[in-house]
């Protein structure tokens, strides 16, 4: 006995539902595909700054200790007691292996040496080893303040920029005293 139904089949409803299904389920898997992409681009990029900020704070500490020994090296120097001699108010530039202050010029951009690692100038080096050299981002100046005969005031200032962080700056500052008899 055949059974008669009411509604006729159709054999390419199921099929439609199928392939809109598809698309919503590909839609929705291309946007979380882009957020994880856009979530590791930021990632990347705030780790660059954090790198960016840890060198600069080690570059402006850097300038503050070569600052320092320059002044140590003027009192324990074989003329004498000369405290703050080697200093008058003013910018500077010294890196590492600095022995005196050199007038500066709102900062010299600083370069990496991959061989030993360290950050200098370049017109520190002998003319054959400067081309091993890198320029980085980064410049730093020792902004220098003698307030009276007793004291000096060191500001080590590096700025860089990398990418859309434009501008960066770290500023340390340190105040010497005349402590020597």
């Amino acid at each position: 006995m055949a059974r008669s139904s009411n509604h006729p089949h159709k054999p390419n409803a199921r099929s439609g539902q199928s392939l809109l299904e598809t698309i919503i389920a590909l839609s929705i898997l291309v946007v979380a595909l882009f957020s994880i992409l856009d979530l590791l681009a930021r990632s990347f990029s705030l780790n660059r700054l954090a790198t960016n900020q840890t060198i600069a704070a080690y570059l402006a500490a850097e300038g503050i200790e070569v600052t320092k020994n320059i002044i140590d090296n003027d009192v324990y120097s074989a003329s004498g007691n000369n405290w703050g001699v080697c200093c008058s108010s003013g910018d500077y530039t010294v890196d590492f292996g600095s022995t005196a202050l050199q007038p500066g010029n709102g900062g010299s951009t600083l370069y990496f040496d991959p061989v030993n690692g360290m950050y200098g100038y370049r017109s520190d080096l002998p003319a054959q080893d400067q081309s091993k050299l890198v320029q980085s981002n980064f410049s730093r100046i020792i902004h220098i303040t003698v307030p009276t005969s007793t004291e000096i005031d060191v500001e080590s200032i590096v700025t860089w920029s990398s990418g859309v962080f434009t501008n960066q700056t770290v500023t340390l500052e340190d105040h010497f005293y005349d402590w020597h008899p």
